[in-house]
């Protein structure tokens, strides 16, 4: 039970990078660009986002570089996403997998555009795996963070 809590806490403070908000840009400096997400998506870990918007709908597959346990995401480490975007140049996004072996991801966040027209996705995960019992429950959910880059 503690190394678990231990690992959560370590996988949080691995994916924790911080992006000041002196970092981010304000709405002057966006001058009309757009954080479009379509496209490929790496995070500090190593894991990859493949996006495709087509109106407010996301779709596509995430792929990921760690799991909890060994095998836990399935045979091939890869999953579906659906999800959502908001509007305007800098726009929230919501977004699910549901892995092979049970258990589900989810981020919510937003597209930034940093200075040059570098474009980030900042986001915090809930990791859900499935519970044998009601006593388990506690220990079933995880939480940290993410920053992807497009790649």
């Amino acid at each position: 039970m503690m190394s678990m809590m231990l690992w959560s806490l370590l996988v949080s403070l691995l994916a924790y990078r911080n992006v000041s908000a002196n970092e981010l840009p304000s709405d002057k400096n966006v001058k009309g660009n757009s954080c479009n997400i379509t496209g490929t998506w790496r995070n500090e870990l190593g894991s990859t986002l493949r996006v495709k918007v087509e109106g407010s709908q996301i779709t596509g597959v995430y792929e990921t570089a760690v799991e909890s346990t060994r095998g836990a995401a399935g045979r091939e480490s890869k999953a579906k996403i659906i999800g959502v975007v908001g509007e305007g140049p800098q726009p929230t996004v919501s977004f699910a997998v549901m892995w092979e072996k049970g258990s589900c991801s989810a981020w919510v966040g937003q597209c930034f555009i940093l200075p040059g027209d570098v474009r980030i996705l900042k986001t915090f995960w809930l990791l859900r795996s499935a519970a044998d019992n009601l006593s388990g429950n506690w220990g079933s959910t995880r939480l940290g963070e993410d920053l992807f880059f497009m790649t």
